[in-house]
């Protein structure tokens, strides 16, 4: 089951920032933005996991197989404006970020002057997750 936008869509691109595997097009950074009637959903990219009908600030979003009566159409149109289109790669989201991997390449860390000080702490970017120090940080 995947999801489908239907014609309520504002365009505001809410859930294209909480999509995690970017199956939902135009993005804002796409030539397409804002020349669209509404946003679409990718049905062969989409992984069913609801955070874009979750973040949807007009309720525009539903399970394809939930739509009834005249909504049943979005499905389609979603569908449609992928069709014939070259493969979009799936590529996270820009807010979206895994853990585990690195935030930015091993050569560009930033290193503090001292392990376990308070500016290694501020050094680091907020997404990565906490480092454990082996060392003993001196008394003051």
């Amino acid at each position: 089951m995947t999801y489908a936008i239907t014609q309520t869509c504002c365009n505001d691109a809410t859930c294209v920032a909480v999509c995690p595997v970017n199956c939902i097009h135009p993005t804002p950074e796409e030539p397409d933005f804002g020349t669209t009637e509404m946003l679409y959903i990718d049905p062969k990219a989409c992984i069913d996991c609801g955070a874009c009908a979750d973040a949807c600030p007009v309720d525009a979003i539903f399970p394809a197989d939930r739509l009834t009566g005249r909504l049943r159409e979005y499905e389609a149109i979603n569908a449609e404006y992928y069709a014939g289109r070259e493969e979009r790669p799936a590529v996270a989201s820009p807010n979206f970020h895994t853990w585990g991997e690195p935030a930015f390449p091993a050569r560009s860390r930033p290193t503090s002057p001292r392990c376990g000080s308070r500016s290694s702490a501020r050094d680091r970017p907020a997404c990565t997750p906490p480092r454990t120090c082996s060392c003993t940080p001196t008394p003051r």
